[in-house]
């Protein structure tokens, strides 16, 4: 089945659903067993090698991890699987330093100890395109997500991408202050523009110009910890979190300013007084050319994410994990986000 909801007791426990469902849609299991303070599960599809691990206290998979102590879903996907490598070094994966070292940088869903109350799996009908929404407490959702390829803007070679709440250093921190989009409050919109902590919370596999075989962070930061991996990535999708610099100024973007800004915000006037009705932005990737760097430089889009939109529906008129039929077609609304729904 193309969508699956339910609930999970903890981390392993989501995962292992994750899993098992995955394989109902036609994806294989390389490999999905205890790993030290959690469970860690590699799987495939169509050449896509995706590596995900629930994260309990004690864990430190990722280099630029902040702290070990809180819980998480993490995530990053590489070109292959190599079952005598550790869950965080697989072959062909989003390279810390650019390749300077074997360690990854990835993203990651903050999770409690649980249980969770409401879990969403959901899939495009060719079931390459995965989202995966977690209620980890009451009204408090988290997500992430991957895929073969972005809808593509002209002919580029790459595509890949995935995406989470927080950068992978992040995601486990249990200290976060109130209010904390991904943290301690409801995520942003999948491929937003960076995360709260300005970390690269999505990734695409892109070849730009000299930068070619390498995945490229959505991030303005030239950190690789914040998961600069040598070339800057950018979202039109504005995270309105507060602690970020905004969007680089190179590209057209539907915000450069929070919710509250006045006069409003294009991004964040998207439900209809008139009719109630909710407009969904596509999250449209741009990443950086030859000679750019950080918040300067050319840029050019690239695509946008298939299944997910932005929406500011919840708390307008609709509610969370409401279904809203548009046409043929059905969306899930989320606080900040919409989803395409296939049943």
């Amino acid at each position: 089945m193309a969508f699956l909801q339910g609930t999970a007791t903890d981390g392993t426990d989501l995962l292992k659903q994750l899993v098992a469902w995955l394989v109902t849609i036609g994806w294989n299991t390389d490999l999905s067993e205890v790993d030290g303070f959690g469970w860690r599960a590699h799987v495939d599809k169509g050449g896509v090698f995706v590596h995900l691990k629930s994260h309990f206290p004690g864990d430190s998979s990722w280099v630029n991890q902040q702290t070990a102590t809180g819980y998480a879903l993490q995530l990053y996907l590489s070109t292959a699987f190599d079952h005598t490598q550790f869950w965080n070094s697989q072959p062909g994966n989003p390279p810390y330093a650019s390749g300077s070292s074997t360690q990854v940088v990835g993203v990651g869903a903050h999770l409690s100890a649980g249980p969770f109350a409401n879990f969403y799996f959901f899939s495009d009908t060719s079931a390459n395109h995965i989202v995966v929404v977690v209620e980890v407490t009451p009204g408090l959702f988290v997500h992430c997500g991957w895929g073969p390829s972005l809808v593509k803007n002209g002919t580029w070679t790459g595509g890949t991408y995935f995406f989470a709440s927080t950068g992978g250093g992040y995601a486990s921190k249990p200290d976060a202050l109130a209010n904390t989009p991904g943290l301690t409050s409801s995520s942003r919109c999948p491929g937003a523009h960076e995360d709260y902590f300005k970390q690269a919370a999505g990734f695409v596999l892109c070849n730009s110009d000299s930068f070619t075989g390498k995945w490229i962070g959505i991030t303005d930061s030239t950190t690789p910890s914040d998961g600069y991996t040598g070339r800057n990535g950018a979202s039109m999708v504005f995270a309105d979190i507060g602690s970020t610099a905004g969007i680089t100024a190179s590209i057209p973007r539907y915000s450069s300013a929070d919710r509250t800004s006045n006069p409003p915000q294009f991004q964040f006037e998207q439900t209809s007084q008139l009719d109630g009705r909710a407009n969904l932005l596509p999250v449209v990737w741009w990443v950086g050319r030859d000679g750019s760097s950080g918040q300067t430089g050319g840029y050019s889009p690239i695509g946008s994410i298939p299944t997910v939109f932005f929406s500011n529906g919840v708390g307008n008129g609709f509610a969370a994990a409401e279904d809203y039929p548009i046409g043929s077609d059905t969306y899930t609304m989320f606080p900040d986000f919409a989803l395409k729904k296939v049943v």
